[in-house]
């Protein structure tokens, strides 16, 4: 499907403005056609010495009001019509914007930040160009022309008029010919761009790694390389641009030439008179500035065709997550969570993911989960936020499941910390608060004390104000988590999942984070009949180990579960992982193992001693 039909529907829905624009565009345009025959019968009177001052000054003062009135009436329409161009650039990046925040992270996998980036900025300056310029200087152009032929075929001569048509007819040839070549050219020289834009993109947001290797030779070299490839993608579209703009205005050339010729032969025989020669070569260098116009027009229509077809390629994209048809449960979410039997693999591909997953979480509750890398730790957060749809009937929440809760009401219910805590590159505050327009200042602070970067905030001369530079430049690894876990403490949602969101921060700081959060959901849990449900995902198993449950991912699947006690009593690969992490030597663990075994049977016994106590009470007080 072309892409055409984006600047069609925005002209039919701004007809109106359009039409006036085009209207008085063509009116300015007549009235520049009208002069070369005013100076024609200028001419004519003063060959035959009939010419008087009173007719001199009426002729001058004709072609000033003449002039005036082409210039105002040309730049008003003007100015109608690019101003509805730049609206629709606009409107362009705002459905692009839009656009972008429905698609799946697996669209983003499968295209670069610097050709989306080429789609907002490039391919839609193309396609303004077109609904601007391209409307204005085809109106003018073509009015122009079609009003010059006329006064040269119906008051001078129609021969004369053919004959200075008859190199106009290659035109359509050399469009033809050149026009599939230049806008093929384009969308190569636009794709070029995109793929620079990614690597400055890349450069500038991983300058500290350039600088620690000292590469930045390498990474020069790399964007030469790039710009190389653009120059010479750019120079192909500017030789097949130039000559198609060369060859218009030749034919136009040729035409005056025969004009000069056979008008001046027909001027001798008297066939036509002097002031039809001069108001007829007038016309002839007349049909110059429009004939270039229209080539220009036809350059900036074909690169705007492989604009068009890039941004509605882009508009066409099915989101791969959305609303379900039916009825949906917009209804607030309380944070019972359930996962039955999950299986999943990304789309487009064969293998699982996780398979046939299960756990339950009540409000109030906390699970871990812990595996290696790619066991599908970060796949499970992004199916319980529904960044993936999951298989149907494997996810509920608060007994429903989640494919019938609609996207927003979902995700207003879940706040989530990425395993990079992404920063905006606004202020602390407005990060913090980010789930709010206005966000509440105490509100803030207090989360930010919840993270303990209360203190390291306070220390920047600006505190919640400080501009914190592109994706938190200014802080360190350690403070930009801390804010982005201030931030879904902020949002106060009743799920809560962290994905690995402690690995920068010391064991002291995240022991007293947990803390902090556990108090703080319990809290928020007596004031709202319930607790947080928090999930937390980690490498690091001194962020789980007071988790009421914990599953051990492998290979997506559940290897092991249990609470931090018995996993370490089971002497699995929790344990290992312990072990190792802990610095524990195979003795020591071994130690700690039993240790726990005869803790745990020591309460077991004493609690079934407890137990015998109470029945043997019960038995007495019956006698």
């Amino acid at each position: 499907m072309s892409g055409w039909h984006i600047v069609r529907s925005y002209i039919y829905q701004n007809r109106l403005v359009y039409f006036s624009g085009v209207t008085l565009v063509v009116v300015g345009s007549l009235f520049a056609v009208l002069i070369p025959r005013l100076l024609g019968r200028f001419a004519d009177r003063l060959q035959h010495g009939s010419l008087n001052i009173s007719e001199t000054a009426s002729c001058a003062g004709l072609i000033i009001v003449f002039g005036i009135i082409r210039v105002s009436t040309g730049w008003t329409g003007r100015i109608l019509v690019h101003r509805k161009g730049r609206i629709l650039a606009y409107q362009l990046r705002r459905e692009l914007f839009r656009k972008w925040g429905t698609l799946s992270p697996g669209y983003y996998h499968r295209h670069s930040t610097g050709d989306l980036l080429s789609h907002a900025l490039s391919d839609v300056e193309v396609v303004r160009d077109v609904a601007s310029m391209g409307i204005n200087m085809s109106t003018s152009g073509l009015s122009m022309l079609a009003a010059a032929f006329y006064m040269m075929a119906v008051h001078v001569d129609w021969r004369l008029t053919l004959a200075a048509l008859g190199p106009l007819v290659v035109i359509p040839a050399l469009v033809r010919w050149l026009g599939p070549k230049i806008r093929h050219q384009s969308q190569r020289s636009q794709e070029a761009l995109g793929s620079m834009a990614q690597t400055v993109e890349e450069v500038i947001g991983g300058i500290r790694a350039v600088k620690a290797f000292g590469n930045e030779r390498v990474v020069i070299g790399r964007f030469e390389q790039k710009v190389d490839v653009i120059v010479a993608e750019k120079m192909r579209f500017v030789r097949l641009s130039a000559l198609f703009g060369s060859l218009v205005p030749l034919m136009a050339n040729l035409g005056f030439i025969m004009v000069l010729g056979y008008g001046g032969f027909l001027a001798i025989k008297s066939v036509i008179t002097l002031g039809d020669f001069v108001a007829f070569t007038l016309y002839v260098a007349m049909l110059r500035m429009p004939l270039e116009q229209l080539g220009s027009v036809l350059n900036v229509i074909q690169r705007a065709s492989a604009s068009l077809n890039r941004i509605s390629e882009l508009l066409r994209v099915v989101p791969a997550v959305g609303n379900r048809e039916g009825p949906l449960l917009d209804r607030p979410i309380h944070g019972d969570l359930r996962v039955e039997r999950l299986t999943f693999r990304y789309p487009g591909t064969e293998r699982n993911v996780l398979s046939d997953v299960s756990f339950t979480v009540r409000p109030g509750r906390t699970v871990g989960i812990i595996g290696s890398m790619g066991s599908g730790k970060t796949t499970l957060a992004d199916v319980l936020l529904r960044l993936y749809d999951p298989p149907e009937g494997t996810v509920f929440i608060d007994g429903a499941d989640i494919l019938r809760y609609p996207l927003a009401r979902l995700r207003q219910g879940i706040a989530y910390v990425p395993q990079d805590g992404f920063l905006f590159s606004t202020t602390l505050l407005e990060n913090i608060g980010f789930s709010d327009e206005r966000p509440d200042r105490e509100w803030a602070q207090q989360s930010a004390r919840i993270t303990a970067v209360y203190d390291n905030i306070e220390r920047f001369p600006e505190g919640f104000e400080t501009e914190i530079g592109e994706r938190g430049v200014r802080l360190s690894g350690g403070q930009k988590q801390r804010v982005a876990i201030a931030r879904m403490i902020y949002k106060d949602a009743y799920i809560q999942i962290l994905d690995d969101s402690l690995s920068a921060v010391d064991t002291k700081t995240e022991r007293m984070i947990l803390k902090n959060m556990r108090e703080n959901g319990r809290l928020k849990g007596c004031s709202r009949g319930g607790g947080k449900t928090t999930i937390i995902v980690s490498h690091r198993l001194s962020a789980v180990q007071h988790a009421d449950e914990i599953l051990v991912l492998e290979e997506g699947r559940v290897i092991e579960r249990g609470n931090h006690a018995g996993l370490i009593m089971l002497g699995g690969s929790y344990a290992r992982l312990w072990s190792m992490q802990s610095g524990l030597t195979e003795e020591e663990a071994a130690s700690l193992q039993t240790g726990l075994a005869v803790r745990v049977d020591t309460m077991h016994t004493g609690l079934a001693e407890e137990m015998e106590a109470m029945g043997s009470g019960l038995t007495e007080g019956v006698a």
